[in-house]
């Protein structure tokens, strides 16, 4: 079947495809949006790497305290992953890029004077240098 540009009763036949114009368009409208896309999917994926950072942070220390419960108020040898109750694989616990979280004890005196020891889980976070203090500490 050929397609010809025919008049049939004074109206003309539908083309065929589109032109180069409307398909530069199309293309043009999706290199916007895939332009304004990119940049807010990746700060949602930095987000989320921060959280899961937190959270974690949060469980671990909260698996240092157990242990330290669990055997008589001695707490682990500070960094060392092997005495708490993680599987082989998870051992040592790694944050969302690929780093060994860290950990201390940290004292805290109470109000009465009596002072008692807290662990302290912290991530190095996107570029490896934050500290306990840092945005991916169990402290936030």
């Amino acid at each position: 079947m050929r397609l010809r540009n025919m008049h049939h009763a004074g109206r003309a036949t539908a083309r065929a495809g589109f032109t180069l114009m409307e398909l530069l368009v199309v293309v043009a409208i999706l290199v916007i949006l895939v332009g304004v896309a990119t940049p807010l999917y990746l700060n949602y994926l930095e987000q989320s790497k921060a959280k899961i950072a937190r959270t974690t942070a949060h469980s671990l220390a909260g698996e240092i305290k157990n242990y330290a419960i669990s055997h008589d108020g001695n707490w682990p040898d500070q960094n060392t992953w092997d005495l708490l109750p993680l599987p082989p694989e998870k051992k040592p616990p790694l944050d969302p890029w690929g780093r060994p979280f860290q950990w201390s004890l940290r004292s805290i005196q109470q109000a009465d004077g009596t002072q008692f020891a807290d662990p302290v889980v912290w991530s190095g976070g996107p570029q490896g240098n934050q500290g306990a203090e840092g945005d991916f500490s169990s402290l936030r």
